[in-house]
């Protein structure tokens, strides 16, 4: 009896342990169920944000984001203006979006400044200071402008001229006395006038103007204006990346400038280093435009340091182009001078016959900001001389070339 009971309490026990283990596999297979379909979920939804993005770049051509050709601009009342659109793709490049029909733009001020026929129009009914926000929209991406009146130049009233009065004769007539001359407000513009310089001249408004525009080795500044009038006759358009699409005449550049451009660039891309035109040659009207702009924008000193005047840019002598790469999104940075491409430029620029114009820590010798993207050309030799004696091109003209 007692060896029936034994069994019976063994096969009970046994039954027992398969229950146990039979619960628990069942609660393993659930929670291995669960995490499963926890799994399923995340790669669901990833996979959905995935499709959305993949959409959102289908229904946008694979454009990311768009680029205008300006950002700011300083216009007159009955100014026209086009602004080129460009749309920045996936892999980089650009495409040109200005005259593509799901492109639209409006301003925020239609009254005043308006858009027609795809440009910006300053109407009739707009007055001096008044502003407005361009907003271009590709799909679902949008890109921004800002204009503003500039105040109309007033015509200079002649004064009325007076019939000469017969003055009395006298005996004794005391000396003329010589009127005080009104002083130049330009107080940079002579200070440093040489008469030993045959490079400059004064004009009538007192302003020294450079004699050799076409030199290449011409040296332009503050104290050294280019004639209004000065275009360069051999302006080509270097064979090189920019970073826009569109034609523009900053594209350009004076043809020796634009053959050693060519050469310093395919260089660099040997050496796995981008470099990228952004604005080269500028006429003197287009400088006038943009000085005016940064003048109404930051005032007339720190405009000064960030802009040069209509004459006083090297951009108008076709010889001096602004650089960058994709590491400061192609834009004008001081960053760029901490990059690899920026150092490789400032060591390298001479061997192709540019310099870096406006160099760190000589703010008050060439009188504007650090330019790591300003390089001017010389030419070779003149170029490696500058780089190697460390000097900016004020200080190496004033020590071996003005007394030549």
């Amino acid at each position: 009896m007692y060896k029936k009971v034994g069994k019976i309490v063994l096969i009970v026990g046994a039954l027992c342990l398969v229950f146990i283990l039979a619960i628990g596999f069942i609660k393993d297979r659930k929670d291995t169920n669960e995490v499963t379909a926890q799994g399923n979920a995340v790669e669901t939804e990833k996979d959905n944000k995935e499709q959305e993005n993949d959409s959102k770049e289908e229904d946008n051509n694979g454009v990311k984001e768009l680029r205008l050709s300006e950002e700011n601009l300083l216009l007159k009342i009955g100014d026209k203006y086009s602004v080129e659109v460009e749309g920045l793709l996936a892999d980089g490049s650009l495409i040109d979006l200005t005259d593509d029909s799901k492109l639209l733009s409006h301003s925020n001020n239609e009254e005043k400044i308006s858009i027609e026929d795809g440009e910006i129009v300053v109407l009739d009914s707009a007055e001096a200071d008044d502003e407005a926000t361009i907003t271009y929209v590709y799909e679902n991406i949008s890109a921004t402008i800002n204009v503003k009146v500039e105040a109309a130049e007033e015509p200079k009233k002649e004064e009325p001229k007076e019939e000469p009065k017969e003055e009395p004769k006298e005996e004794s007539k005391e000396e003329p006395k010589e009127e005080p001359k009104e002083e130049n407000n330009e107080s940079d513009q002579n200070n440093n006038y040489n008469s030993n310089d045959k490079t400059v001249m004064i004009d009538e408004d007192g302003k020294q103007v450079v004699t050799n525009p076409k030199d290449i080795h011409v040296l332009v500044n503050k104290q050294r204006n280019l004639p209004s009038d000065y275009v360069p006759d051999d302006l080509i358009k270097p064979d090189i990346k920019f970073s826009f699409t569109h034609e523009d005449p900053k594209r350009y550049l004076r043809e020796e400038a634009a053959h050693a451009l060519e050469r310093l660039v395919a260089q660099a891309k040997e050496e796995g280093i981008e470099i990228v035109g952004v604005s080269g040659y500028r006429s003197y009207k287009r400088q006038e435009t943009i000085f005016n702009y940064n003048v109404n924008k930051r005032g007339y000193e720190a405009a000064n340091k960030v802009s040069a005047k209509p004459g006083q840019s090297e951009h108008q002598t076709g010889l001096a182009i602004d650089v960058s790469c994709a590491g400061v999104n192609y834009k004008l940075q001081e960053k760029l001078g901490e990059l690899k491409e920026g150092k490789w430029l400032a060591e390298n620029a001479h061997k192709f016959g540019f310099i870096i114009r406006y160099q760190l820590g000589k703010e008050d010798i060439t009188g504007y900001q650090y330019e790591p993207w300003h390089i001017r050309y010389l030419g070779e030799d003149l170029a490696t001389d500058v780089y190697e004696k460390g000097l900016t091109y004020e200080e190496y003209f004033e020590q071996y070339m003005l007394n030549e």
